[in-house]
């Protein structure tokens, strides 16, 4: 860009006197940037000699190298707000071992003559080699300021909290996402056929998204997505399965081969496979698979048959377990000899049964209600503005939200989101199967096929709905420090709710004493600030409380924004 914006300046503005004589290429547009960027850091590390700060920093590959991004949080000059800047973004070329992250860490802040002795938290993903209280960055911080406060990113906690409760499931949502995207992403003849199915259906042509196990929003607008193409994507995908059927069943002929491509456009809802007679080949007694709208799935994708399909259907009857769609084998019954032997499904068969499933679909529909209750919290606690204060609360409020899906009221009157029992050992606390909130749209559709879903595969999905919210309510008290002082205390910034300041005094008391530069930043005593907090008047106090990063957000977006293609 730099080698190029003298010479399009001279064309953009041939009358100016100015862009005529200007002169700006690589060499001299690098010695600014650099320029500005040492007056830059000269502001940033004077904030962080004189006033309390903390330290934020993730890792990232690119190429043969590993990047990692310091950010950090500071105090304006007047102390009445809070100022997130990137201080630098060194290198490894080694193992990112704990050792050695601190030892880069401790380099930028020397290069800067910056100690470690203001510093309040440490904000990162929740890896073992940042958080780990050996050989973890953290254990080597707490060498260096044992007050030092471990800020891990809750928005990667609850988004694993979703996926650990997903996986609970009979059926695999995030290999369905992958398979149904894959097989139209390079492919645009796909994409219109889906289309065509679209159009043929009523439904508006939408694109189906890709969905990212490593993004926090990813799966919820995904799953809606898929939900509402679901018709359309049943009919496409039987009509890529025709034409492989009709080579199965017909006689070898490259004159046919016309007749075996689908026609989209003229296909209606309920298009069927036509004989081999009508196709112009002979063929010997025709299996009774021929007749079928689609290749007969498996038993289990239909939750009501137990019967076995024809031979003529060995591909699409005798899945593996891994390619089955399902998250755990089905011991129910034992593959056939014929079954073990075969091929695996191919991913259009895989789509295809969890789509004719009625089951399968009950767990979408389930999931499609539960996941934008985990997207609410991380939608808040993404963004940039600083909410240390916010975090216990609406995790809180997530595992409330969670709770009353499947726990009675009695069992939670007059006790705390953090004691109610909840153990699936404990089925008196539990709520019934007709009582257990799945949202009313996969409620809708239960009571509609309840004859058309076996019973055992009812009981077997309220089963798998509860251990879906005990796993993720159990990953969220566990992963999360929801009783860490720094967490409960840090909500006194948020000075409207308090009912009696003079009571809640204690939590910042609890800040002043763990981090006494605090109180030499301001140059005052306690007595004094609790003075100004029983008026509110403590704004400086707040900001330093505040300046505890309260997500890993800041660090992705510097990938981003960097890296992004």
């Amino acid at each position: 860009m730099f080698d190029t914006a003298t010479k399009c300046f001279k064309q953009m503005f041939p009358d100016s006197p100015i862009a005529q004589k200007y002169s700006c290429s690589r060499t001299k547009s690098r010695v600014m940037v650099e320029e500005l960027a040492r007056d830059t850091q000269t502001d940033i590390s004077g904030k962080m000699k004189a006033r309390p700060f903390s330290v934020a920093t993730d890792g990232s590959n690119e190429g043969n190298e590993k990047f990692f991004p310091i950010n950090v949080n500071v105090l304006s000059n007047d102390g009445l707000s809070v100022e997130k800047h990137l201080l630098s973004f060194p290198s490894l070329h080694a193992d990112a071992t704990g050792e050695k992250k601190i030892k880069l860490l401790d380099g930028e802040l020397k290069k800067h003559d910056i100690g470690w002795e203001k510093c309040m938290a440490m904000g990162s993903d929740n890896a073992s080699v940042m958080t780990g209280k050996h050989k973890g960055v953290i254990a080597y911080c707490h060498k260096k300021n044992k007050d030092i406060f471990m800020a891990g990113c809750p928005c990667h906690l609850l988004h694993l909290a979703a996926e650990k409760g997903a996986k609970e499931l009979e059926v695999s949502i995030e290999d369905m996402l992958i398979d149904v995207y894959y097989y139209l992403d390079k492919s645009t003849k796909r994409k219109q056929a889906l289309q065509a199915f679209q159009t043929l259906c009523g439904e508006e042509q939408r694109k189906i998204l890709k969905h990212g196990s490593t993004r926090w929003l990813s799966m919820g607008k995904c799953l809606e997505r898929l939900l509402q193409q679901w018709e359309p994507l049943t009919e496409f995908f039987k009509s890529e399965l025709e034409p492989k059927s009709k080579g199965k069943t017909t006689s070898a002929s490259s004159t046919s081969s016309a007749n075996d491509l689908p026609v989209p456009s003229s296909v209606s809802k309920k298009a069927t496979v036509p004989s081999a007679s009508s196709s112009g080949t002979s063929s010997k007694q025709p299996s009774s698979s021929r007749s079928k709208k689609a290749p007969v799935p498996s038993a289990s994708s239909s939750g009501t048959s137990s019967k076995q399909p024809s031979s003529g259907s060995k591909k699409a009857t005798a899945p593996s377990t891994s390619s089955s769609g399902t998250g755990r084998p089905n011991s129910n019954k034992q593959p056939s000899t014929e079954a073990a032997t075969s091929k695996k499904l191919t991913r259009p068969e895989r789509v295809l049964d969890t789509l004719q499933s009625r089951t399968k679909k009950l767990y979408f529909l389930f999931l499609n209600n539960v996941i934008p209750e985990f997207d609410s919290a991380n939608v808040t606690l993404q963004r940039e503005d600083p909410i240390i204060h916010q975090v216990r609360p609406v995790v809180l409020k997530l595992l409330k939200s969670l709770l009353v899906r499947f726990v009675k009221p009695s069992a939670m009157l007059g006790k705390s989101v953090l004691s109610v029992n909840y153990s699936t050992s404990s089925p008196a606390s539990l709520k019934s199967d007709i009582d257990l909130v799945i949202g009313h749209g996969a409620r809708s559709y239960l009571e509609k096929n309840s004859t058309k879903i076996s019973s055992g595969n009812q009981q077997r999905f309220y089963k798998d709905v509860r251990r879906f919210f005990v796993k993720a309510c159990d990953y969220i008290k566990q992963s999360i420090p929801l009783a860490d002082p720094v967490l409960t205390n840090a909500e006194v910034v948020n000075v409207s709710s308090l009912s009696s300041p003079q009571t809640h005094f204690a939590a910042v008391r609890y800040f002043l004493t763990r981090y006494p530069f605090i109180l030499e930043c301001l140059d005052c005593t306690v007595d004094i600030i609790k003075t100004e907090f029983c008026n509110m008047h403590i704004a400086q106090v707040m900001c330093s409380i505040l300046l505890i990063p309260h997500n890993n957000a800041d660090c992705e977006r510097v990938f981003s924004s960097l890296f992004q293609r």
